[in-house]
């Protein structure tokens, strides 16, 4: 096997339009606010590819910083790179201390499923025309202040099926302990729904105000797509099977960001694949009173 040690950028194919990019902006290091111990990471990045299979991994790995706070950021990486889109179920997730070995685990596992996907369909006479089966992670800090850290992970990919796959997925650490402001959901196969657990970011995730910012947020993204939902009804047509007056939290939590509380859902979440991710800021003038007191705490006054 070879692998190439390399620092690689990844696009997140946050929508089909073109308009929005990311949940947030990157923060040059200049801005960070110096602590006690400065937070700092290494960039860490491996590829392995042929004419079958091209995957390509890098994250930020912290390597100073308090200890609550590098073991948190650490867990989250470790958890996007276990995170693996040809699986169901929860990803068994190891938990690394060495960034490199973390990549290159990972590289190896992803390049491995993906070839005997690939070698599998072509048996079957499944014919790609040249194309290769495919897999890009980045998983980056995103924004430092001296009250957070957000991180950023995005994923693209190709897997033999009608078209690519792209997921992007934040989460935001208060600075001082490592606490994650957000939340996570799980699917109840019982009930057929997601739960949320842990949740950290809303005093009142059901409040009806908080549901009135989301719509509003979800239609200036159709807005800024040059879609005409002025009315809620042409709003509804571009969703799937979603009560514009009740549009669901995202599955991934919002993230701070010096623009606003980031919302980002996934492809298919609400809106057709064409639609891409739909994606907005709330500003924290609108958002604040909405907020736990913990997510509060990270708001520059």
């Amino acid at each position: 096997m070879k692998t190439l040690y390399i620092t690689i950028m990844m696009a997140a194919m946050l929508t089909a339009c073109g308009h929005r990019a990311s949940n947030g902006e990157s923060a040059d290091s200049s801005d960070s606010v110096a602590v006690a111990t400065a937070f700092q990471t290494d960039s860490i990045g491996m590829e392995r590819e042929d004419t079958m299979v091209s995957v390509r991994v890098s994250v930020d790995w912290p390597v100073s910083g308090s200890d609550s706070l590098v073991s948190a950021i650490r867990l989250f990486a470790c958890e996007r790179l276990a995170t693996n889109p040809m699986q169901e179920g929860k990803p068994e997730v190891t938990v690394f201390d060495d960034g490199k070995k973390a990549v290159e685990t990972t590289v190896d596992t992803l390049y491995n499923q993906l070839l005997a996907s690939w070698k599998e369909m072509t048996a079957e006479g499944v014919s790609f025309d040249g194309m290769q089966f495919s897999a890009l992670l980045r998983i980056r800090k995103l924004e430092e202040t001296d009250r957070y850290i957000t991180y950023l992970s995005n994923m693209e990919g190709f897997q033999g099926g009608a078209h690519g796959y792209a997921t992007s997925t934040g989460q935001t650490f208060r600075k001082r302990d490592g606490m994650r402001i957000g939340y996570r959901t799980e699917f109840n196969r019982q009930t057929e729904k997601y739960e949320m657990k842990d949740q950290t970011l809303f005093s009142n995730p059901q409040s009806p105000k908080l549901a009135a910012l989301i719509k509003e947020g979800v239609r200036s993204y159709f807005k800024d797509c040059d879609q005409d939902v002025a009315t809620d009804e042409a709003l509804s047509d571009q969703l799937l099977n979603v009560d514009v007056n009740h549009i669901p939290l995202p599955s991934d939590a919002p993230t701070f960001s010096k623009k606003g509380l980031s919302f980002v859902y996934q492809q298919y979440e609400i809106a057709p694949y064409a639609a891409g991710m739909v994606n907005f800021f709330l500003p924290y003038q609108q958002v604040a009173p909405l907020l736990t007191p913990a997510a509060a705490e990270l708001i520059e006054e």
